[in-house]
């Protein structure tokens, strides 16, 4: 996103963001992904979806009542500045290394 021109950060703010891995694209990661400020973090999404599904919408859905497309929305929609989405699964966090 940086790279398109979306957002300049000085050489000094670049290195000193926090890095915020979020896992899955859920509720609580959608939230997250919506209202983080990423001149203040990196933000790395690792999830088996690249999509949100506002699950609720999904029994009408079925009937045909609503479209599949209207109650989904793309990771990087959410935020266009997350620096990263890796598809795929975690399977261990070290707390202490600091490492997923």
């Amino acid at each position: 996103p940086y790279e398109k021109g979306l957002s300049t950060l000085s050489e000094e703010a670049e290195l000193t963001r926090k890095t915020v891995v979020i896992l899955g694209s859920g509720w609580a990661a959608h939230a997250l992904m919506k209202v983080a400020d990423c001149n203040k973090l990196r933000l790395i999404v690792v999830s088996p979806s690249n999509h949100f599904v506002f699950t609720p919408m999904l029994a009408s859905a079925a009937v045909g009542t609503v479209e599949y497309r209207s109650m989904t929305e793309a990771v990087r929609a959410a935020n266009p500045m997350i620096n990263q989405f890796l598809e795929g699964k975690a399977t261990s966090v070290d707390v202490k290394k600091q490492t997923v």
